[in-house]
């Protein structure tokens, strides 16, 4: 079947998706595009490939097949529409773009030009996650009623005027939209679709413009309730409880376990084996899916439901109100 020969766009966090991959079955790096020339020079002697001068020079290269996307959320049209307009099938990281509007543009142009859309909710595939999956559809929490979570770090307290997280406008809801939205996609990924959110977001210690804290509560097409956290000031943490009429199921990221809490209060920790490196496995399943013609996991559908919640959390707070996802999907 062969690989799937990529050009990487936005290198800094691209190198970060490339450390310690394993070898690939279907993904091919084959160059790099950056509007540094030192940027593109570090990264195309780390890797050993191309370095391309520009994006469009990129795009014309009959020997690229897809590019890999993981520039700031507001740019991610602007680069994803040419490429699919040049064949090139896309992979673009979360959120798909910070608009709905955006989103669906970016979708249209993929499904117009026949090339695979796949956005990088990487979260889900976690062996933990996939772990837990199995468990709630076998029944073994019993009716599963909550679900909290919270993924939360220290970078609000970082990020300088000169990048582009310090600025609302391009990054609406700070860790909202950076953190959470890994924690929305999850949560639809184990138990469907959201059907409205009640939100505060708050600016409490971060220098830069943007709010770096927030709280979601999330009511699902199902009934089940949720709550969402995260602050971008704070020192690391990433875990999800899930409750069950029979037990208790508490992950902790990056863990090689989880613990269930049955009804009597009695606790045991399943050891998750063969832990993967999501970012890897989600570049590779991506050229797949882009050799196969079969639909990615996290395609265009699932990313605007994940962009849909964030926004409807950030509507939700500056109105006072609830808000529903049919109404951010509807504009």
């Amino acid at each position: 079947m062969g690989k799937l020969k990529t050009v990487m766009v936005g290198l800094s966090f691209g190198a970060e998706l490339l450390e310690d991959a394993p070898e690939f079955e279907y993904f091919e790096l084959v160059g790099g595009f950056a509007r540094t020339p030192a940027t593109r020079e570090k990264f195309s002697k780390q890797f050993g490939v191309r370095g391309y001068s520009s994006y469009e020079e990129a795009l014309a290269d009959k020997d690229v097949d897809a590019v890999a996307i993981v520039t700031p959320n507001d740019t991610h049209r602007d680069l994803c529409v040419p490429a699919a307009k040049a064949g090139k099938h896309v992979f673009v990281d979360k959120p798909i773009d910070n608009t709905i509007e955006a989103g669906r543009e970016i979708i249209a142009a993929c499904a117009e030009a026949g090339v695979t859309l796949a956005v990088g909710h990487n979260s889900r595939r976690s062996s933990s996650y996939r772990a837990a999956k199995k468990m709630i559809d076998a029944g073994k929490l019993g009716k599963v009623v909550l679900s909290e979570a919270n993924f939360s770090h220290r970078g609000g307290m970082d990020v300088t005027p000169d990048e582009w997280r310090w600025y609302r406008d391009r990054c609406p809801g700070g860790p909202l939209m950076q953190l959470s939205v890994h924690n929305f996609d999850t949560l639809y990924y184990l138990f469907g679709s959201v059907k409205s959110v009640c939100a505060k977001l708050a600016r409490l210690a971060t220098p830069a413009e943007i709010e770096d804290t927030a709280i979601t509560a999330l009511e699902f097409e199902s009934g089940m309730l949720a709550y969402v956290g995260t602050a971008y000031t704070v020192p690391s943490t990433a875990f999800m409880n899930i409750y069950g009429t029979e037990a208790r199921l508490s992950i902790l990221r990056r863990s090689d376990e989880i613990e269930v809490v049955d009804k009597e209060g009695k606790g045991r920790h399943i050891k998750i084996e063969d832990q993967v490196n999501t970012r890897a496995e989600e570049l590779d399943d991506f050229a797949r899916c882009a050799l196969t013609g079969e639909p990615p996991e996290t395609g265009g559908d699932e990313a605007l439901h994940a962009l849909a919640v964030a926004l409807a959390a950030l509507k939700s707070s500056e109105e006072k109100r609830t808000v529903t996802i049919s109404e951010i999907l509807s504009k």
